[in-house]
Order: C-alpha cells, then structure tokens, then sequence
C-alpha cells in the first residue's frame, strides 16, 4: 500500500513538471499579452522619457524670460511637437509619394526585373551550359514563383486597402498623441511635485533602488538606443548619399531600409549591397558594382571607426546572447523582434543589476529545492531505502 508521504510527494513532483510544461507551452502567449499590457503604458513611458530633457529647457526659459512654468512647459511642448512633427511629417510624406511613384511604375519595373533576369541568364549561359537539366528547370521554376509572388503582392498593396487600413488606427493614433501630449505637459509643469510626492510616499530603500535602475537604465537601453540611433544615421546619409550619386530609383526608401538592416547585429549593409553589386557585375555593369561596393565598404569604415567609442564597452554583450535574444524575438514578435529582442535583453540586464530579480530567484530556487526534496522521498519510497 503506497504511504501518504509517497502520494504526497508523487502530486507534487506531477503538479511540479505541468506547471513547467505549461509555463513553456504557453510562454510565446504569456510574452505576447505581456508586451501588449506593456503597450498600453507606451505614451506615458515616452513622455517621461522626453520630459528628462525637456524639464531642463523649460526651466532654462522660465528663467530666461521670467515666465510662470505652465507656460514655459506650454512652450516647450509646441518647440517639441512642431520640431518633431515637422521632420516626422516630411520623411513620410516623401515615403509615400516614393511608395506611390512604385505603385504606379510597376509594370515598369517588373520589365526591368525580367530584363535584370534575361541579361543575368545570358551572361551565365556558358555555367548553365554546364549545369544539369534538373538545376536549371529549378532556377526558372524559382524565378516564375519570384515574379508570381511580387505581382501578387502589388495586387494585395492597393494604395487605397493600405489608405482605408491607415484611417482605421487614425483614432488610436491620435488618442495615444493626446495622451502622451497631456503627459508630458504635466511632467514638465509638475515635476517638482511628483518628485516631492515620490520622495514623501516611497521608503529610501525603494526610492535608491529606483535612482540605480535609472542608473542602470540610461546606462544599457538608453546607452543601446541612442548608439543604434546615431549609427543608423550616419550609415542612412552615406547610404542616401551613395544611392543618389549612382542615380538608384527610389533611394530614400531603400537607403532607410538597408540602414535599418545595417543596425540589426549578425545582418548588416552588406546583406544587401554585396549581393547587389555581384549582379551589377553580371549584367555588365561594373561602374554600378563598383559604386555599390564603395558604399558598403564606406558604411562598414564608418561603423569600425565610430562603433568603439559610441557604443562602448559597458554597453556591449555577448554575441551569443544577442544572438538568442535576435532569435527568441523573431520567434515570439517576427521581423520586429530582431529588434526588440536585444533591447529586452538590455532590459533585463538593467533589472537584473538592481536586484529586481532577487525575489523571484530565491522563490525559484526554494521550489526547485521543495521539488528535488519530494523527488528524493518518492524516488526512495519506490526503493525501499530510509531518507
């Protein structure tokens, strides 16, 4: 007859192993309604983000011109707004008016895909001459589905399905900018309030450990984003740069994509330009292959010259870690969580400094030590051993 102890001890090492599978079935889902509950804070964490430094202009021309500091911050607010909006609104003005000159030019440009494709074939006739039936039926079987898919994909990318999807989020959008608008307004005027209110309701011990994980915030994901930012910029102008010398249709969109292709580690510029410029090179063109491997060479000097000193050796992680990170990302978020992986990661690094974790740690860590115990009992229940 099996022991209460070893019943006992068996539901718990059971209950113990669901509770894991669950937790790894289930986890894509658990970070999934975690990011979207996180989403919702998104316009109240930029504003106080933008509020760090726009607290300070505003105090400067409260000073200067001896105005009360409502309207210093009303002030502040339309500098940041009309500065921002202003540069936002361009960018993508031009986006989609490139965006709509593809739309239109289409055809255009799918008969220079099929002469690119014609010049490229005939230029390799004498290899393919040289390969088996079954390699080249594959290669124009290939090219046939390549061609199929774009021109479904400019079916399914009506300008006026993609307008209709856009006024749909008009609303969100623009509750989300008003949101983040009266946040920071009341960031700018009040924060010796909310600083005092912080101070007087939160114990020492927190508030220190809130002013580390500032610390250690501004030190590995503001240290990480600013990097990526001011790296994405400059290979974004010498990209924008070297499309419009070699007189590439379309160079601002296509500059801003490889630029930002260009932050993602283990990807880069070369991604695209090097296999870019060896097609150059087969069609004839070797003055445009040149070119295309004079920018890439151009942004990967940039990036060894600049990298070191911006991004810095407190920043820095681990390959293999940016490379897990990358990989969890894409496999939870898609393309974006190439992105957002390693910028978690640096947010966990920065919790993890401050001892956010500790709890949680020492909790695991006593089931885990619960678990082996009730392990143990069953494991000699069934033996017939004593503890």
């Amino acid at each position: 007859m099996i022991k209460k102890k070893t019943l006992r001890g068996v539901m718990a090492v059971i209950t113990a192993c669901a509770v894991l599978v669950l937790l790894i079935v289930f986890s894509p889902y658990i970070l999934q309604f975690v990011w979207s509950a996180a989403m919702i804070f998104v316009p109240f964490v930029a504003a106080y983000l933008v509020s760090l430094f726009a607290t300070k202009l505003a105090d400067m021309i409260k000073k200067r011109f001896r105005i009360p500091t409502r309207l210093a911050a009303v002030l502040v607010i339309i500098i940041i707004v009309g500065v921002l909006g202003g540069i936002i609104g361009a960018v993508l003005w031009k986006i989609i008016d490139e965006f709509k000159q593809i739309y239109e030019n289409f055809p255009a440009i799918y008969e220079n895909i099929s002469d690119f494709w014609n010049n490229l074939t005939e230029n390799m006739s004498d290899i393919a001459e040289q390969m088996p039936d079954w390699i080249r039926q594959s290669m124009d079987s290939l090219y046939a589905q390549f061609m199929q898919g774009i021109t479904n994909l400019v079916k399914d990318m009506s300008i006026f399905r993609t307008a209709g999807n856009g006024a749909k989020r008009l609303p969100s959008i623009l509750i989300s900018t008003i949101t983040f608008i009266l946040s920071l307004y009341f960031m700018i005027s009040d924060s010796q309030y909310i600083r005092g209110f912080l101070r007087r309701h939160i114990p020492e011990t927190i508030f220190a450990r809130m002013k580390q994980l500032k610390t250690e915030l501004k030190r590995y994901v503001g240290g990480y984003v600013k990097a990526q930012m001011i790296l994405m910029s400059f290979a974004f102008i010498i990209l924008l740069a070297g499309m419009l010398v070699l007189r590439v249709n379309y160079a601002l969109i296509i500059a801003l994509a490889i630029a930002l292709l260009d932050a993602l580690p283990f990807f880069g510029s070369g991604a695209v330009l090097i296999p870019w410029s060896l097609m150059e090179f087969f069609t004839g063109s070797a003055a445009r292959g040149v070119g295309f491997l004079i920018v890439y060479l151009s942004v990967l000097l940039m990036r060894q010259l600049i990298e070191p000193k911006i991004v810095g050796e407190n920043i820095g992680i681990h390959p293999l870690l940016t490379l897990m990170s990358m990989y969890a990302g894409y496999r939870i978020f898609s393309v974006g969580g190439l992105i957002l992986g390693p910028l978690t990661l640096t947010l966990f690094i920065s919790f993890y400094n401050v001892g956010a974790f500790n709890g949680i740690i020492i909790f695991i860590k006593g089931v885990l030590k619960a678990f082996l115990k009730e392990l143990k009992n069953v494991v000699n229940s069934v033996t017939g051993e004593d503890d």
